[in-house]
């Protein structure tokens, strides 16, 4: 089934970000599993120890807040976690 036109939609949506080489691995890999892909790429507990590194290197944390896509509360509470 080499015209994408004929696979569903997800495929289809699939093939047009990754190609369809890619999309048809990724079919013969997972076809049949429901698959989730988590928000952030990161892993969050490697990223709080950068985050507690470029702390600890003198970046405030309104900058890493925008550095990491976190609210300034949360990288309060990242590095509280780390004090504990």
């Amino acid at each position: 089934m080499e015209d994408i036109e004929n696979w569903q939609a997800l495929y289809r949506e699939l093939a047009q970000v990754v190609g369809p080489a890619a999309t048809k691995k990724l079919w013969a890999y997972f076809g049949g599993s429901q698959v989730s892909f988590p928000k952030r790429l990161a892993d969050p507990q490697r990223e709080a120890v950068v985050i507690r590194q470029e702390y600890a290197a003198g970046m405030r944390v309104a900058q890493l807040a925008r550095r990491h896509n976190y609210s300034s509360r949360t990288i309060r509470r990242i590095l509280a976690q780390s004090s504990a």
